[in-house]
């Protein structure tokens, strides 16, 4: 194990980040923090709901830093299957406001860290829509320019198709131990498909995530009420590792992959253990949440709005920096993106990549990304590596859209688990 001051780590990777001039870009607030987007009463979910679904069966939570009560507005936008805005005004997929004010407001009681929680619930009785589809969240701060704070995205579906889905042996043979491939059917009820290549495209996520999704899909077999999706070699995804994780939801003692917690006068720093990498290692099973977050406390006698903050100090074994390539942390509050803000900083005195963050107490999953600098492509071993016994959930979405339609209609949806192989 690697021993280092975090006092002194800190201060060599501040320098060294110095010495790195990269193209950045305007970042969102940096002070709301802990976002979830998630449906009600089902944590680490895929945000999608019905049509028809009551008042508040998603929930948006996060929490903005400081000692200011915000005012934070909200809006909705209907996309197309490409998340591009869709051709409807308004009024056509929304009833109520076309914005409103997030009033659902908590203070946290008696932390070191000075923050607000807000809370926002849909559809309301405020705002409701009235087409299925993809759509987009955006929070705006109002006190501050309309700055734009967070998106998150999320489905509205028409549950009239059903798909069926089950992994084969990748067709390409160097693929067989460290990827998953998928083929999948969709049996159409009450929908008259005059030219299926043409009105229906469909998208296959690993994990809820979009950012490696694959699509759209035309299908290539036209049976009947059924259409088939039956590729080789295409619908094939890197399986991946079991995501890492560290325990954070008590102060008053060290979770599992927690080294150092020390107590500041307005925060916490929490050290995690230094991580080594896993590319070309075997594959070690364990229960994950596939990178997603909650938000916890065991402290005795604490409720959630007792929470605490910490600068969380990551770090992995690198004698050298990669040439090409950057060092990203990736998971659930990334948002699941390369974010300029989770991009690590090697030190060559340490010999490790490093990176400190603010969490709250919770219990958190995560991985390391190694990103080519110029081309943003993601190297598929990494720092991770990949194994076919990795146990992940996939989604599958149908989109419909006829000749002479304005937006794409969500008609269909999937999911499969990897434990199906098994």
């Amino acid at each position: 194990m690697i021993k280092f001051n975090i006092s002194a780590l800190l201060l060599l990777m501040s320098l060294a980040a110095n010495a790195q001039v990269e193209n950045s870009y305007a970042l969102p607030d940096t002070n709301v923090l802990s976002i979830e987007f998630y449906v009600k009463g089902v944590p680490f979910s895929f945000p999608l709901v019905d049509l028809k679904a009551p008042d508040n069966s998603l929930l948006l939570e996060f929490d903005h830093l400081g000692p200011e009560l915000m005012d934070y507005v909200y809006s909705i936008e209907h996309c197309d299957h490409n998340w591009k805005r869709s051709q409807m005004f308004e009024q056509e997929y929304l009833m109520g406001f076309t914005e409103d004010r997030i009033q659902n407001i908590t203070i946290a009681q008696n932390t070191r860290s000075v923050y607000t929680h807000y809370t926002l619930g849909l559809p309301n009785r405020n705002m409701r829509w009235l087409l299925s589809g993809n759509y987009v969240l955006k929070v705006y701060d109002n006190t501050n320019e309309r700055q734009l704070v967070l998106v998150r995205r999320f489905h509205v579906m028409e549950s009239l198709w059903g798909v069926s889905a089950q992994f084969v042996p990748p067709a390409q043979v160097d693929r067989i131990n460290s990827h998953h491939e998928i083929d999948f059917s969709v049996k159409f009820k009450n929908t008259r498909i005059s030219n299926p290549q043409n009105d229906v495209v469909a998208y296959v996520l690993q994990n809820g995530r979009w950012d490696n999704a694959i699509g759209p899909l035309k299908p290539n077999i036209f049976r009947g009420d059924q259409l088939v999706f039956d590729y080789q070699n295409q619908v094939v995804f890197p399986a991946g590792k079991e995501w890492r994780f560290f325990d954070m939801r008590s102060f008053d003692f060290r979770g599992e992959n927690v080294k150092i917690i020390q107590e500041q006068y307005d925060h916490f720093e929490a050290t995690l253990l230094t991580d080594e990498t896993r590319a070309n290692r075997p594959y070690i099973f364990r229960k994950d949440i596939n990178g997603y977050f909650t938000i916890d406390n065991q402290n005795a006698n604490q409720t959630l709005l007792q929470c605490e903050y910490a600068r969380v100090l990551f770090s992995i074994k690198q004698t050298l920096p990669f040439e090409e390539d950057d060092v990203y942390l990736f998971g659930a509050f990334t948002n699941w993106q390369i974010d300029p803000r989770f991009r690590m900083t090697h030190v060559p005195e340490a010999e490790v990549y490093a990176l400190e963050t603010p969490l709250k107490q919770g219990y958190y999953n995560y991985q390391y990304l190694v990103v080519n600098r110029e081309t943003g492509a993601i190297d598929e071993e990494g720092l991770e590596g990949n194994s076919y016994q990795t146990r992940n959930n996939y989604q599958i979405l149908l989109y419909y859209r006829p000749f002479g339609e304005r937006y794409d209609r969500l008609l269909g949806f999937g999911g499969l688990d990897s434990t199906d192989r098994f």
